[in-house]
């Protein structure tokens, strides 16, 4: 229990010099949450507060959408 704890704290602690308004934290999380699910890929939450740390610009899910986009016409267009 007291791990779970201190892995929280230190998590919040991480996360708080990045993020100084806690909504565009928690909107970020939803929105590169989303991207994963729809996209079919797995994402633990250690793993998505580590790139949401790595990764705070708010435009980040849309380059991340673009580069998915890219790679379904790319594989698209090699079937054809």
């Amino acid at each position: 229990m007291k791990e779970n704890i201190n892995r929280s704290i230190l998590t919040n602690e991480k996360l708080r010099g990045v993020f100084k308004n806690n909504f565009k934290l928690v909107n970020q999380a939803i929105q590169l949450a989303r991207f994963y699910i729809r996209s079919g890929h797995e994402i633990r939450m250690d793993r998505l507060l580590e790139e949401l740390k790595n990764n705070p610009d708010e435009g980040y899910v849309k380059e991340l959408e673009e580069l998915e986009k890219e790679d379904r016409e790319d594989q698209s267009s090699e079937q054809e």
